[in-house]
């Protein structure tokens, strides 16, 4: 009971860094029963309209994925840690706790790669 004191508040701080992505922002202007600005053609839906707005929301979906990668990898990795504590010296578990680890870390990795491609591709199109 006392190690899941300890993890709780690690938990919570990991989660916060994607609870601020994952808040929806203040509503926009129009939504249902709005007519559209360009008149009372109701069969434009808006969203993607150039291959720019396709660029950028690719770019927040890979984003996104990225988060959800590292906050699984970084989940992983204290359930490792957990499963070292608690192995009491059975060969067996460490071994298990090891390749644990050892994925949580190629997970970090590839979060961190996607980070950086989206970056790069941000800067590349010039898309902000």
């Amino acid at each position: 009971m006392k190690k899941l004191l300890y993890i709780l508040p690690l938990l919570a701080l990991v989660a916060m860094p994607v609870a601020a992505q994952v808040v929806p922002s203040a509503p926009t202007a129009g939504g249902i029963g709005t007519t559209p600005a360009g008149g009372t053609n109701i069969g434009q839906t808006g969203g993607i309209s150039t291959s720019g707005d396709l660029v950028t929301l690719i770019l927040g979906l890979v984003n996104w994925v990225a988060w959800f990668v590292a906050l699984v990898a970084v989940l992983f990795g204290l359930y490792s840690g957990i499963l070292f504590i608690t192995a009491g010296g059975d060969e067996a578990k460490v071994e298990k706790a090891k390749n644990i680890l050892l994925y949580a870390i190629v997970g970090i990795v590839v979060a961190i790669l996607a980070f950086s491609i989206v970056s790069i591709s941000r800067s590349i199109t010039g898309i902000v």
